[in-house]
């Protein structure tokens, strides 16, 4: 072994050798002086001869191999040759030294007491020492020192420089901290304490020693903290926070006097510039290593809670001692920014290496679980050390891994900075730390568990397995834990954040809340374990998704499907788990909740046959995950059941359906893990596979920060609108989803913004989705928490009905929400589009669930009404007061019937109608109820309708003269006073609303009156009313279409003093009947009964002076329309015209109605006319003073001169008292 020629400087002749150069470790040189000619260097130089009286040479030591050896190496050589002759005294050149080259690739420049020493021969003691002072430093105030006057010799079977000096105060080869005693003894052989320097190997440069350790000094207060620094940048404040976690538990307790071995490296004291190779294959440059198994208490725990102890595997203290690799040890290292100087860094200690695991209690060589962190469902399933056994499972730590949080605790994300959602790496290098991983040692692989935090996974034990074959599994059987697993991916390259608790709680060098400590866990420490863990399971995971696409086939009808292993959670979760070996625990389904459908039917929401991305998600510990992208959901053969049923509604939750990086809707969060919904909403970091789950499909690299943000801020909005919507409203629908969003301890699902559509709505309100604006019908939450689930005979698990599931459906017009928010009461009318009689619109929908039931049902409907029976309406009045908009607002309410639910809008306020019409001045809704009907035609039309009871305002009409001529009777009797809703009563009036279920826009109403039913003890005539005054019976109602005529009717015109209009376009009428008295055995009919029309039409306005009105008669016995009424057969009376007509009684104050048939004649066998040369009228009169009895008289006149006498003096041929009409 020894140095090879490297190359000559031209100027100085000084020569350079190197050891073996040893890619990714440090290198180790030999300065030659220059020889005398014609002598020339040798090719190379044995160790044994590089330290000789003959020979003057100095060593240098460098990190890794100065790239100038390969480019310029004689102006190198030259500076390192000028560098170390100028630290010697004595002329000419000198060489002699030991020098260390902080920058192997820059001229020196440190201070040589720091870096290294000069050595002299000495004749008289034939040997080599040491002749100046070196104080390596280790950090701020601990130093190793080498001083004047150490022996050095080499040590030729193991390559290495040796330093020899006799024990003495101060020692000549010591640790130094300040003035105290830093408790750790350099020891040799007998009186003389020894260190090494390998010049080739792993440690080449370092110093290695043996050495005794006071554990109580060393560990203990004022000593090296033993633990894993980490640290968080704060990005509020920019402060930096530092958290340190305890390895060792009660140091002061271990013997007073342990052999250990040190390795200490100058140039980098804290392990930080191993080569990527050399840090995962175990090198070790600056550290403590136990010689032997010393039990060492640490502050690991099991899942148990019980105490651990680390046994050190590897280091022994033989002279030189050997650092081997991956050598259980303590690694020096600092909580300091990397790469740190140790002149300003305080030095800790870290454990590094392997480190073979007992516990208290627990027998050797024995499986256990070892807690990972502080959750109880995150465990390491390992063997315990066994001494005689030929192998076990070691902890294996691997030092200066990332332990820099550059975004912790996570500040609330926010859109006014675009990128202060970015998902950032958790766990960088700024920051180093260690990191450990467990490594396969005896026969069983080690396995990682996770399962989401309060959502441990059960399943039968294995004694129950058998009985499931035979169908026996008995009721009463208690299921055993069974978490899904992972082998533990071997290998340094796979090491992972691994922090003890068990020492945290009570201190360290610096304070620890435990608040931060669950926070930095659960988001930063286990998410970059679950994910180094998750990215080495390759195999497994394929293995997985294989078993996934075979099921799918079998499930498909390929073959019979294979029966799976069953799992449940205390929420009532259900998991099936593939049961072939090779499978390797492949989830097949996995069932989180199920509701029943309308009919019955059974409505899964869950997972079937989830991709591995899913699966690894859904086996996370603290799983928080934010899906607004459905592909591990529902792409690749995987199937997401997610519908839900809750009280006759249907919902769903269709991740990503209207999602934008810059707009959400359909958003679902599964929550399994510490921290309410409300702190881990408020920033991405804090998210389960965000990049997998929390993008939108079309989100590209460079706008998923702002895509991150801007769901984030979402969320928060979400959750912020809410608590404005409750402020101050202790019975707000809301309360329950503050409450649960601001739970730590809850747990579920939960699906926010969820689309619905008409199919949404249960069968007694599929009618108003004709009022609903679809673009914003949304739920503003659903899910569910809970589960009853039966362990079946044969070992199978199935929830048992519905989850306790919850939600909240919180729709508004915006113009109705705009109102309220202005204080409007509900019940006025919006402004609605006027482009038909009448438009529809739900005002507000809100529907709080609770525990798969309707608790709150709130509703207002608006029935627009532009037009009544044809007019326009001008203006509406709502229990006394005017509204803004005509229409009238139904107050919807909910009932359930032995668990049916029944709707209910009604609006029983008179809201009256002011109409555009002189006849027909108001129409008053009384009360309206709304009914939705379902579906005609072959399901092809949703029928909802409109009933309505109410009142019809008539005006009191005129003659051409100003008398009154109240026809039309019924109504206010002060016209000029505000609308009382006073008139005629009626019910059974129909607006019928249809729409085709495909296009609830497509809306059609029609009004329907042909069930009219009228209220007389309701109603209010005025006194000098022809209903009043002539007895008249109600009878009907007719709406006549455009182009119909009252003779179409049967009809005949009677003619009045009225200012008559034209009857155009569609006109309405109220039908009476007139009893006229019984004239014998002339008709054939018992009573001699005609019937009234008294029609109106819109044509005639409020301004108009015309009146569109129609009084008609149909008269017994005579065909419709026709003026011959047949009696027996071959006589018939032939009426000529009809009068009607409103009189004073002679020599009196009263008025009466009358009914005038003129021009009366009997033909027979339609030839002879009687009388041949006279005529008869017929008079029908009404009682003056209303009692509602009718007379009537018959005139003959005998020529027409006297006629006009005649009727004047109208003496009557015959006067008959009918008595009451009635």
């Amino acid at each position: 072994m020894g140095f090879s020629f490297v190359a000559t400087d031209p100027a100085s002749k000084v020569s350079l050798y190197e050891s073996p150069p040893q890619a990714d470790h440090a290198w180790a040189g030999y300065l030659l002086a220059p020889v005398a000619p014609p002598a020339t260097p040798p090719d190379s130089i044995s160790y044994a001869d590089s330290l000789s009286p003959q020979r003057m040479g100095g060593y240098v030591f460098a990190s890794a191999r100065p790239v100038a050896l390969d480019a310029a190496p004689g102006p190198f050589i030259a500076a390192l040759a000028a560098y170390i002759d100028q630290q010697s005294p004595a002329p000419g050149l000198n060489l002699n030294a030991l020098l260390w080259l902080r920058d192997a690739d820059a001229a020196p420049a440190d201070s040589f007491k720091n870096y290294g020493c000069s050595y002299s021969y000495n004749q008289l003691t034939k040997g080599f020492a040491t002749s100046s002072n070196v104080n390596f430093r280790l950090g701020q105030d601990l130093l190793f020192n080498v001083l004047s006057g150490v022996g050095l010799s080499i040590d030729a079977a193991s390559g290495s420089l040796r330093l020899a000096a006799p024990l003495a105060t101060p020692p000549a080869l010591a640790f130094q901290r300040n003035a105290s005693d830093i408790g750790i003894r350099v020891t040799g052989s007998g009186n003389t304490i020894r260190t090494f320097v390998p010049l080739a190997g792993p440690n080449a440069g370092c110093l290695t020693f043996t050495a005794t350790v006071n554990p109580a000094v060393t560990f203990g207060p004022g000593g090296l903290a033993v633990g894993f620094p980490l640290s968080a940048r704060d990005t509020a404040s920019g402060q930096l926070q530092q958290l340190f976690y305890p390895a060792l538990s009660a140091p002061a307790a271990l013997p007073a006097n342990l052999a250990w071995v040190g390795t200490v490296d100058p140039l980098d004291p804290y392990n930080q510039k191993l080569s990527a190779k050399a840090r995962l294959e175990g090198v070790l440059r600056c550290g403590l290593l136990p010689a032997g198994h010393p039990a060492l208490p640490s502050t690991y725990r099991t899942a148990l809670g019980h105490a651990t102890t680390f046994l050190p595997l590897g280091a022994t203290s033989g002279q030189p001692p050997v650092v081997g690799l991956q050598s259980g040890a303590l690694a020096f290292g600092c909580a300091a920014r990397s790469p740190s100087q140790p002149a300003t860094s305080k030095a800790l200690l870290t454990p590094a290496g392997r480190f073979g695991l007992s516990i208290s209690g627990q027998a050797a060589g024995t499986q256990t679980n070892l807690l990972c962190g502080i959750f109880g469902s995150e465990q390491l399933s390992m063997t315990t050390y066994d001494g005689a056994a030929p192998e076990n499972d070691p902890l294996l730590f691997v030092p200066a891994s990332p332990a820099y949080a550059s975004v912790f605790p996570f500040q609330a994300a926010t859109l006014d900075l675009p990128d202060s959602g970015n998902v950032a790496t958790p766990l960088t290098a700024a920051y180093l730390s260690s990191w450990a991983s467990v490594l396969k040692g005896g026969a069983a692989m080690p396995q990682y568990h996770a399962e989401p935090a309060g959502s441990p996974m059960y399943g039968l034990p294995p004694a129950a397995r058998a009985a499931a074959l035979l169908r026996a599994v008995a009721a009463d059987t208690v299921l055993a834990s069974t978490p899904p697993a992972l082998p533990v991916p071997q290998g340094a390259a796979h090491a992972f954040p691994l922090l003890p608790y068990g020492g945290a709680v009570s201190g360290g060098p610096l304070e620890i809340s435990a608040a931060l400590l669950s926070s930095f866990e659960s988001s930063i420490v286990a998410a970059t374990r679950k994910a180094v863990i998750s990215s080495g399971a390759g195999a497994t995971w394929q293995a997985r998704a294989a078993a996934s696409h075979r099921v799918r086939g079998l499930a498909a009808g390929e073959a019979v499907a294979e029966a799976p292993h069953y799992r449940t959670t205390p929420q009532g979760a259900v998991a099936t788990v593939s049961s072939q070996e090779q499978d390797q625990d492949a989830f097949l389904s996995v069932t989180l909740g199920q509701t029943l459908g309308d009919g019955g039917q059974v409505l899964p929401f869950g997972f079937r046959f989830p991709d591995a991305t899913l699966q690894d998600a859904l086996q996370t510990n603290q799983l928080f995950l934010v899906a607004v992208n459905a592909a591990h959901l529902s792409d690749g053969g995987a199937r997401f059941d997610s519908t839900v049923g809750i009280a006759g509604w249907t919902m769903q939750a269709q991740v990503g359906l209207g999602v934008t990086p810059t707009s959400y809707r359909n958003v679902m969060l599964l929550k399994y893990c510490s921290g309410s919904v409300r702190e881990r909403v408020a920033n991405p970091n804090a998210w389960s596979g965000a990049p997998d789950f929390s993008l939108a499909a079309d989100a590209g690299p460079s706008v998923q920060g702002i895509a991150y943000t801007g769901l984030s801020q979402w969320l928060q909005d979400v959750i912020e609108a809410a608590e404005v919507l409750a402020a101050d409203k202790p019975e707000s629908p809301y309360r329950h989803f503050l409450e649960l969003v601001s739970d730590p301890a809850w747990t579920g699902v939960l699906v926010l913004q969820a689309d619905l559509d008409p199919s949404s709505l249960p069968a007694g309100l599929q009618g108003i989705a004709a009022g609903l604006d679809l673009t914003r019908f949304v739920a503003h939450h659903f899910g569910f928490t809970a589960s009853r689930v039966t362990v079946h005979g044969d070992g199978s698990i199935t929830l048992d009905g519905n989850s306790s599931t919850f939600g909240l459906v919180d729709y508004q017009d915006p113009a109705f929400a705009a109102g309220q928010r202005n204080g409007l009461p509900p019940d006025t009318p919006i402004a609605l589009p006027d482009t038909d009689n009448y438009a529809f619109r739900v005002l507000q929908l809100q529907v709080l669930f609770d525990n798969a039931v309707i608790k709150t049902f709130k509703s207002y409907v608006q029935l627009a009404v532009n037009g009544l029976l044809g007019s326009r309406v001008t203006a509406t009045t709502f229990g006394g007061n005017a509204m803004p908009n005509n229409g009238v607002v139904l107050d919807g309410s909910y009932i359930d019937q032995n668990g049916t639910g029944i709707y209910i809008f009604e609006q029983a306020t008179p809201s009256i109608f002011s109409l555009d019409s002189n006849l027909l001045r108001h129409v008053a809704f009384q009360r309206i109820q709304f009914n939705c009907l379902g579906t005609i035609d072959a399901g092809a039309t949703v029928l909802n309708r409109f009933s309505v009871w109410g009142t019809l305002d008539f005006a009191s009409l005129d003659d051409r003269t100003g008398a009154v001529l109240d026809l039309l009777s019924f109504g206010a009797l002060a016209p000029d006073l505000p609308p009382d809703g006073a008139g005629l009563a009626f019910s059974n009036l129909v607006i019928d609303m249809r729409y085709p279920q495909t296009t609830p826009s497509a809306v059609r109403f029609d009004e329907v009156t042909v069930n009219l039913a009228y209220d007389l003890d309701a109603s209010q005539a005025r006194p000098d009313s022809m209903f009043k005054g002539f007895g008249l019976e109600l009878s009907g109602f007719i709406a006549a279409a455009d182009g119909q005529k009252p003779a179409d009717f049967g009809f005949l015109p009677v003619s009045t003093a009225l200012n008559l209009g034209t009857l155009d376009g569609p006109w309405h009428g109220v039908v009476y009947d007139v009893t006229m008295g019984g004239p014998g055995a002339l008709v054939s009919a018992a009573g001699f009964h005609s019937t009234l029309l008294l029609a109106w039409s819109p044509a005639s306005t409020a301004g108009d002076d015309e009146q569109a009105v129609f009084v008609g008669l149909s008269l017994p016995g005579a065909a419709p329309g026709a003026r011959l009424i047949s009696l027996q057969g071959i006589f018939k009376l032939a009426i000529d015209n009809i009068g009607l007509m409103r009189q004073k009684v002679p020599d009196g104050d009263a008025y009466y109605y009358c009914l005038r048939l003129d021009n009366i004649a009997i033909k027979f066998l339609g030839i002879a006319k009687l009388p041949p040369d006279a005529n008869i009228q017929f008079f029908l009169f009404g009682d003056p003073k209303n009692t509602g009895s009718l007379g009537w008289y018959a005139a003959y006149i005998a020529d027409a001169a006297a006629r006009q006498e005649q009727e004047q003096a109208a003496l009557p041929l015959l006067a008959i008292s009918l008595g009451s009409a009635a």
